[in-house]
């Protein structure tokens, strides 16, 4: 069964269902950086993670999607370690203030 969506491409289950991996895959890099300390390096990391995912809107074909899903995995796995995530504690982690927020208290001088 595929459903069709106004002038774009037929999607199928598998579809759906890697639209759900993905985001699962990217919910699980969230959690992750929480212990990062510094608010700064927590957002352009997860900036960084978002624009990979990003990129990867428009694109497609299963077997290309089913292959940068385990790319995106396996680079959340290698990365975060290297950070230094495994010896900092999730309680004094940095507090992630959103790109909107962050703007207005700026420019409020907070």
């Amino acid at each position: 069964m595929t459903s069709r969506l106004p002038g774009g491409p037929r999607l199928t289950l598998q579809h759906f269902v890697l639209q759900s991996e993905f985001i699962h895959a990217y919910r699980s890099a969230v959690r992750a950086t929480r212990p990062l300390p510094d608010s700064s390096t927590r957002r352009e990391t997860l900036d960084w993670l978002r624009s990979d995912l990003e990129r990867l809107r428009s694109i497609h074909d299963l077997d290309a999607l089913n292959t940068n899903l385990s790319h995106f995995n396996r680079t959340v796995k290698i990365m975060l370690p290297q950070l230094g995530l495994s010896g900092l504690d999730e309680k004094r982690g940095a507090k992630l203030v959103g790109q909107r927020r962050e703007a207005w208290q700026r420019a409020l001088g907070l």
